[in-house]
C-alpha cells in the first residue's frame, strides 16, 4: 500500500511539473509579444517564480539582469529591491557565490524599505538567512531570521503565507543545525502544515526532510525513517541539485547511524552520480566523504583509501572552480555596474532637461519684463531697475549656457576643474560686452519713453492753462 501511496505521488508529481513547463512555454510567448516594460517585468518575475518553486529549469543570469534593466528604467523602488533579490538568488543558488549574494540582497533592503514593501524586505531577510546558514554563521542567520520575521506582510496578503512558510523552514534549519530537536521539530512541522494551502514541492521536499532530521535527532528513528522515505520519494523528483543534495545530506547519516550500510552506499553512489552529472564539485566532494565512511565502517581500507583520494582531489577541483566562479562573478558585476551606471546618466539627463527648462521659463519672464518696462509708453520707470534687471538675466544666461554645454566641456575637458573654470571664463567674457550693448539699448529706449511721457503730460498741462477763461 505504501508502494502505491508513493508511486501515485510520483505520478501526481510528474503532471504538475508537466503543467508548470506548459506554463511556462505561455508565459514566454507573452513575453515575446509584449512592449510594455511593467508587464514585460511582471511576465519575467513570474518566469523566475515558477522556475524557482516548481524545480522546472534553473534561475538563470540574463533574466535577473533584464528585470534590473527594466525596474532603472521605470525608476521603481520596489521592483529595483525585487531586481536585486533576484540577483541575489541567482548568485546564492546557481552560481555558489555567497559574498556576491549577500552584497545584492543587502543592496535591495534601504530600497524595499522605501517602498514600504513588507513582502519584499521579509523576503530579502529571510535569503540573507540562508546565506549566513551556508557560511555556517547560525547566530546571524537567527538574527536575520528574525528581522524577517518582523516584516512580515499583514495577514490580509495573499504573499503572507508564502512569507511565513520561509520563517518556518529557516527556524526549523536553525535549530537542527544548532542540535535543538524539539524546536527543529515544532517548525519542521509548521512547514508541512503551511506548505498544504500553498502546494510548492519545494517546501514540501524541505519540510519532509527537516522532520525526518529532527525526528533523528531526537532517537525516534522509527518516525525519522518515515519522513525520510517520503522526502526520498519527493527528491527523485527534483531537477535541483542542490534540494537533492540537502536531503541526502541529512538522510545517509541516519543510515548509517541505523547501520543501514547497504542503502546508504546506494544512496552515496547516487550522490556521487548527481555530482558527476551536474559537474558540481560541492556535491561529488560530499559523496566521496560518505563513500569513505562507508568503507571505512565495511573495514575495506583499499576503497575508503580511493574515495578519500577522489575526496582530496575533488577539493583541488573544487578551489579552481571557486576561481571560475569569482572571475565570472566579476564579468556580472561589471555588468550590473554598467546597468547602474547607465541609468545614473539617464536620471542627471534627465534631470539637466528640467533645469534648461525651468532656466528658459525664468529668462523668458525677465526679458518680457525689460521689453515692457523699455517699450511701454505708460508707465515712467526708474533705470535702476533695468540695471538690476539686466544683471538678473545675465546670471540666468550664463546658468543657461553651463547647463547646455556642461556635458560637452566635460568630455573635451576630461573633467579638468581649471579647464572647466577657462573655458566657463571664455563664455563669461563674450557675454558680458553683448549684456552691456542690450542694457545701453534698454536704457535709450527708457530714456526715449520718459521724456514722450513727460513731454505728453506737459503738453496737457499747458492746454488746461490755455483753455482756463
Amino acid at each position: 500500500m505504501k508502494k502505491l501511496l508513493i508511486v501515485f505521488s510520483i505520478f501526481l508529481l510528474h503532471n504538475n511539473s508537466f503543467a508548470q513547463v506548459q506554463q511556462l512555454d505561455s508565459l514566454k510567448n507573452l513575453l515575446r509579444q509584449t512592449t510594455k516594460p511593467i508587464e514585460q517585468f511582471d511576465l519575467l518575475r513570474n518566469i523566475l517564480e515558477i522556475s524557482n518553486t516548481s524545480q522546472v529549469q534553473k534561475v538563470d543570469s540574463a533574466s535577473c539582469l533584464r528585470l534590473l534593466k527594466i525596474a532603472q528604467q521605470l525608476k521603481n523602488d520596489s521592483l529595483k529591491a525585487i531586481s536585486y533579490n533576484w540577483i541575489g538568488s541567482y548568485f546564492a543558488f546557481t552560481n555558489g557565490d555567497m559574498n556576491s549574494a549577500l552584497e545584492n540582497f543587502f543592496k535591495g533592503i534601504p530600497l524595499a524599505e522605501k517602498a514600504k514593501d513588507k513582502r519584499r524586505i521579509s523576503s530579502l531577510y529571510f535569503d540573507i538567512s540562508l546565506g549566513y546558514f551556508t557560511l555556517s554563521n547560525y547566530e546571524d542567520a537567527y538574527k536575520y531570521i528574525i528581522k524577517g520575521y518582523e516584516n512580515l506582510p499583514d495577514k490580509e496578503s495573499h504573499m503572507y503565507q508564502y512569507m511565513l512558510i520561509q520563517y518556518q523552514r529557516n527556524m526549523a534549519i536553525y535549530f537542527f543545525s544548532t542540535h535543538q530537536p524539539d524546536s527543529a521539530l515544532k517548525y519542521a512541522q509548521a512547514t508541512i502544515e503551511t506548505n498544504r494551502a500553498i502546494k510548492s514541492p519545494l517546501f514540501e521536499l524541505a519540510g519532509l526532510s527537516l522532520n525526518g532530521g529532527a525526528y533523528g535527532q531526537l532517537g525516534d528513528n522509527e518516525m525519522a525513517e518515515i519522513y525520510f522515505k517520503r522526502s526520498d520519494a519527493l527528491a527523485a523528483t527534483t531537477k535541483l541539485v542542490g534540494l537533492q543534495a540537502s536531503h541526502l545530506k541529512m538522510y545517509i547519516p541516519f543510515l548509517l547511524s541505523e547501520k543501514k550500510i547497504s542503502t546508504a552506499k546506494e544512496k552515496a553512489l547516487e550522490l556521487l552520480q548527481l555530482g558527476i552529472q551536474s559537474k558540481n564539485n560541492n556535491v561529488k566532494m560530499l559523496a566521496a566523504g560518505f563513500m569513505r565512511q562507508i568503507y571505512d565502517t565495511l573495514h575495506r581500507a583499499d576503497s575508503a583509501y580511493y574515495y578519500s583520494r577522489i575526496e582530496l582531489a575533488t577539493k583541488d577541483s573544487l578551489f579552481s572552480q571557486e576561481n571560475i566562479n569569482k572571475i565570472q562573478a566579476l564579468a556580472f558585476k561589471e555588468q550590473l555596474r554598467n546597468i547602474e551606471e547607465e541609468a545614473k546618466l539617464a536620471e542627471a539627463a534627465q534631470q539637466r532637461k528640467q533645469n534648461i527648462q525651468f532656466v528658459l521659463i525664468a529668462l523668458g519672464i525677465i526679458i518680457f519684463v525689460i521689453l515692457f518696462l523699455a517699450l511701454s509708453r505708460r508707465h515712467i520707470t526708474n533705470t535702476k531697475l533695468i540695471q538690476f534687471l539686466g544683471v538678473v538675466a545675465l546670471l540666468v544666461v550664463f546658468e543657461f549656457f553651463n547647463l547646455l554645454l556642461h556635458p560637452f566641456l566635460e568630455s573635451i575637458t576630461h573633467h579638468n576643474p581649471i579647464l572647466m573654470l577657462l573655458a566657463l571664463v571664455c563664455i563669461a567674457a563674450l557675454l558680458v560686452p553683448l549684456h552691456h550693448r542690450l542694457e545701453k539699448w534698454a536704457k535709450h529706449k527708457l530714456v526715449e519713453k520718459n521724456k514722450a511721457i513727460r513731454l505728453a503730460a506737459a503738453k496737457k498741462t499747458i492746454e488746461k492753462l490755455e483753455n482756463r477763461p
